[in-house]
C-alpha cells in the first residue's frame, strides 16, 4: 500500500508537474485529456533526464530532479494546479468512452495479468520479457547502455525510453520491476493514448463527432506491418468458396493483423507519441510548439524507427510551413528539434563508444521492391486506399469549408507527416553490420506510424470540410469511418473476452510459473545461469534462441539466452559452447567452459535434449525443470 501511494506521488511530480515544461499552465485550468497528455509527456521528460544522466555518468536522479525543479521555478504554484473536472454531455460522450474502452481493454487486461504477484505469472507478446529484462538492467546500472542480462558481458544500444520510466518508478517507490512496468508505466501509456486521441480529435476536427474521430485515431489497422487486406480478402474469398465462416473466424483471431495485441512498451510509446505529436501540432496555435518539439526530438529514445519517422515528417512539414507562411519561426523550431534529436541520439549511440552495428544506405524504391518480391504490393496499396477512404466523400466540397483555418491546423501538415515514413523506407535501407546479419527489415517498422498519421490527416481534412458538406455526404463519410472502426472494435471485444475467460489462448501466451519456481532456487546476485533450452515457450516453442524468461522474471544474469535480438562477435562461440549441454553425455569441455565464463548454475528443462548424467549438486527438482550448482558457486 505504501509503495502504491508513493507511486502516485512520484507520477504526479515526475509526470504532471514536470510536464508543465511541455504543456505550460495557463490562467484556465487544463481539460482532463490535456492534463493526462501532460502527465505522460512529463514522464517522457523524466525518463529522458534519467537516461541522459546515465549517458554522461552523473547520478541517475540528477536529470529528473533538475527538470522538476526547473518546472517549479518557472511556474511555481501554477505547476501544481490540478485539471478541471471532465465535462461529459449526452449519449455521444458515453458512446465514445464505451467504444474507446473496448478498443483499449485487451492491453489493459493483459498488462494487469502480468503485474500480479511476486513475479509476472504470465507473459503476453514475445517482446514483453525482453522489455522487462531491460527494466531490471536499468535498475542497477550507473551508465548507459546497461550491461545485458540476457548475454553476459554484452552491451546493446537500444531505445530504453519507456523502460526508463518504469526504472525511475521502481527506484523511487519500492515497487517490484514487473509491477512498476505492468501496473503503472504501461497502463499510464494506454490511458495517455486515449487522452491524446481526445486532444488530437478536438484540435484536428472539432466539427466531426467524437464518437467517430476518437475511435478512428485509436484504430491502427491496417498496421502496414501485417498484410491486412491481403489476408482479409483471402479469408473472404475462402469463406465464399467453402460456404463457411471458418476462414473469417480465423482471420478475426489473427490479433496482430487488427492491431489489438500491441501491448509492449515501445509500441504503446509509439501510439502515444504519434497521437500527442498530431494533437500538439494541431493545437500549436494556442498551446505553442513545446510539446511536439520535445516529443519528436526525443522519440528515438522511446522507439528508434518512430523517432526517424517523426523527425523526417516534422522536418518536411516545418520546411513547407515556413515557405508557405514566409516566416523564419518554423525553421527556428526545426533547428531546436534537430538539436534535441542529435543530443539524444548521441547519448544513445555515440557516447557509449560501442562498435558500429548499423548503417543506412541509399536504396531507391527499396520498400516497394520488397513488397513486390513478397507478393504484397497490391494488398499494401489497397491498405493505403482503405486508410484514406473515409475522407473521399468530403473532398469534392472542401472548397465550401470555413475560411477560418489556421496554417498550423492545415490538413496538408498531417498529410506530409503521414507520407514521409513511406518516402524514408523507399529512399533508405538499414544494414545490420553484426556477424551473421544483413539487411535489417525491422527498419520497416517506420511505417507503423503511418496508420495513425493517415487517420489524423483524414480527420483534419474531414473537419475542415465538414461545415460545408451536406448531410448525405456526411453520412457516407461517417459510414466509412464506422466501417474502418468496426472490425478492430469487434476483434478487440472478442480478444478481451478471450483474455478474461481463456487466458492461455491469448496472443503469444507464456506461463512463467514452472520456470519461476526453478529460478527462485538461484540467488539473483552474483549468479550466472546457463541452460540447455534456448526456446521461448509461446505458441508451442516456435521461437528458438530467445529464452528471455530467465533474465526477465527476477533479473538473473544469463550466460547467453537471446541470440535473436542481441548479436556480438562472440555469439557464434557462445552458441557452440551451449550446444554441449544438449548432448547425450557430459563432457569435460562443459566444466572448462564453466570455469572460463563463471557459470554458477545450470537450468535444465527435462523434456528437451540434455546429458543423461549431470555430475553436479542438484538444488531444485520439479516435473519440468532441474537446477544444478557448479562447484565455483560454492566458494
Amino acid at each position: 500500500m505504501i509503495a502504491a501511494l508513493t507511486a502516485i506521488v512520484v507520477v504526479y511530480f515526475a509526470g504532471y508537474v514536470t510536464g508543465a515544461l511541455l504543456v505550460r499552465p495557463s490562467d484556465e485550468r487544463l481539460s482532463l485529456s490535456f492534463a493526462v497528455v501532460r502527465l505522460v509527456a512529463g514522464l517522457f521528460v523524466t525518463s529522458t533526464g534519467f537516461l541522459l544522466s546515465l549517458a554522461v555518468g552523473v547520478p541517475w536522479a540528477a536529470g529528473p530532479i533538475l527538470e522538476l525543479l526547473l518546472a517549479l521555478v518557472i511556474y511555481r504554484q501554477r505547476a501544481l494546479v490540478l485539471p478541471r473536472s471532465p465535462r461529459w454531455t449526452g449519449w455521444r460522450s458515453a458512446a465514445t468512452l464505451l467504444v474507446a474502452a473496448i478498443m483499449l481493454a485487451p492491453p489493459m487486461i493483459a498488462l494487469l495479468a502480468m503485474a500480479r504477484g511476486a513475479y509476472p505469472p504470465v507473459f503476453y507478446n514475445v517482446d514483453s520479457p525482453y522489455f522487462l529484462e531491460k527494466v531490471h538492467a536499468l535498475l542497477h546500472t550507473q551508465r548507459l547502455p546497461p550491461l545485458s542480462l540476457g548475454v553476459l558481458g554484452g552491451k546493446f544500444p537500444y531505445h530504453y525510453g519507456v523502460q526508463g520510466i518504469a526504472a525511475v518508478v521502481a527506484r523511487t517507490t519500492g515497487l517490484l520491476p514487473h509491477q512498476a512496468t505492468f501496473a503503472v508505466t504501461l497502463p499510464l501509456l494506454v490511458v495517455g493514448c486515449l487522452a491524446a486521441a481526445f486532444v488530437a480529435a478536438e484540435a484536428l476536427a472539432p466539427a466531426v463527432p467524437q464518437v467517430l474521430s476518437v475511435p478512428l485515431l485509436l484504430t491502427i489497422s491496417p498496421t502496414l506491418w501485417h498484410p491486412y487486406w491481403q489476408h482479409l480478402a483471402t479469408a473472404i474469398a475462402a469463406a465464399m468458396t467453402a460456404h463457411s465462416t471458418q476462414p473469417l473466424r480465423q482471420a478475426a483471431e489473427d490479433y496482430e493483423l487488427w492491431g489489438v495485441a500491441a501491448l509492449t512498451g515501445q509500441n504503446l510509446g509509439t501510439h502515444f507519441l504519434v497521437l500527442a505529436v498530431a494533437g500538439g501540432i494541431a493545437a500549436a496555435a494556442t498551446r505553442g510548439w513545446r510539446l511536439p518539439l520535445f516529443l519528436v526530438g526525443t522519440a528515438v529514445l522511446f522507439k528508434a524507427p518512430t523517432g526517424v519517422a517523426l523527425m523526417g515528417g516534422f522536418t518536411l512539414m516545418l520546411a513547407w510551413l515556413g515557405v508557405r507562411s514566409r516566416s523564419t519561426r518554423p525553421f527556428v523550431i526545426l533547428a531546436a528539434t534537430a538539436g534535441l534529436f542529435a543530443t539524444v541520439y548521441s547519448a544513445l549511440w555515440w557516447l557509449p563508444r560501442l562498435p558500429q552495428s548499423y548503417m543506412t544506405e541509399l536504396s531507391p524504391m527499396f520498400y516497394f521492391r520488397w513488397l513486390r518480391e513478397q507478393g504484397r504490393l497490391p494488398g499494401f496499396l489497397l491498405d493505403l486506399v482503405w486508410l484514406a477512404a473515409p475522407v473521399v466523400p468530403v473532398l469534392a466540397l472542401r472548397r465550401h469549408a470555413s475560411s477560418s483555418e489556421t496554417p498550423v491546423a492545415a490538413p496538408g501538415l498531417m498529410l506530409i507527416m503521414a507520407i514521409t515514413p513511406l518516402l524514408i523506407v523507399n529512399l533508405l535501407r538499414a544494414v545490420d553490420l553484426r556477424p551473421g546479419r544483413g539487411i535489417d527489415y525491422d527498419w520497416f517498422q517506420i511505417v507503423l506510424t503511418v496508420p495513425i498519421l493517415a487517420h489524423a490527416a483524414v480527420l483534419a481534412t474531414a473537419g475542415h470540410a465538414w461545415p460545408g458538406v451536406g448531410r448525405p455526404r456526411r453520412a457516407v463519410a461517417a459510414g466509412l469511418m464506422v466501417l474502418a472502426i468496426a472490425g478492430p472494435v469487434g476483434v478487440a471485444a472478442s480478444y478481451a473476452t478471450v483474455l478474461l475467460t481463456n487466458p492461455q489462448a491469448g496472443h503469444e501466451f507464456a506461463d512463467n510459473r514452472a520456470i519461476a519456481a526453478a529460478l527462485q532456487a538461484i540467488p539473483v546476485a552474483k549468479s550466472v545461469i546457463v541452460t540447455n533450452d534456448l526456446r521461448y515457450p509461446a505458441e508451442g516453442f516456435s521461437r528458438d534462441y530467445r529464452q528471455m524468461q530467465i533474465p526477465a522474471l527476477f533479473g538473473h544474469q544469463a550466460f547467453a539466452v537471446n541470440y535473436a535480438y542481441e548479436a556480438y562477435d562472440f555469439s557464434r562461440e557462445r552458441l557452440g559452447v551451449q550446444r554441449l549441454l544438449q548432448g547425450e553425455r557430459w563432457v569435460s569441455d562443459i566444466d572448462a567452459s564453466a570455469r572460463r565464463y563463471g557459470w554458477t548454475h545450470l537450468l535444465i528443462r527435462k523434456d528437451y535434449r540434455h546429458p543423461a548424467d549431470i555430475p553436479l549438486p542438484q538444488v531444485f527438482d520439479s516435473e519440468e525443470y532441474a537446477v544444478y550448482r557448479f562447484p565455483a558457486a560454492s566458494n
